[in-house]
């Protein structure tokens, strides 16, 4: 019995330590998606960019990714499908099943082979009633 409660307890443990390396950034996700940016992005230039979830048909939030959304002023954007590095939570439900929020804003850098994102802000919380 000592052993399964031991495996209990380290299983507990390890589980909690993902999650909050996944949370302060330590652990990256690569996915590949949309990213509606201009031409002009140079490679090490930062641009501040909206993290859009997929809906489902009643319009709540899945758990997919759609696209980022990198504008800059009234630049004409164009769509790229790219792998990008995701320095935070990128899935609104954690190991355990439970709600969490995905940043809706990110501050995003153009490598010379690949783009990473770091959390920058979170969508607003409802007021309680």
């Amino acid at each position: 019995m000592a052993w399964v409660g031991g495996f209990i307890v380290i299983a507990a443990v390890a589980l909690s330590g993902y999650q909050w390396l996944e949370e302060n950034g330590t652990i990256t996700h690569d996915q590949t998606i949309d990213v509606y940016m201009s031409s002009n992005w140079m490679v090490g230039e930062n641009r501040t960019c909206s993290l859009n979830l997929q809906v489902d048909a009643n319009g709540k939030p899945t758990r997919k990714l759609d696209n980022l959304q990198c504008p800059v002023g009234f630049e004409k954007v164009e769509p790229h499908n790219l792998t990008v590095t995701f320095k935070g939570v990128i899935d609104p439900v954690d190991i355990n099943g439970n709600q969490r929020p995905v940043a809706d804003q990110w501050k995003c850098t153009r490598g010379s082979d690949r783009f990473s994102c770091v959390p920058e802000a979170y969508p607003a919380k409802a007021p309680n009633p």
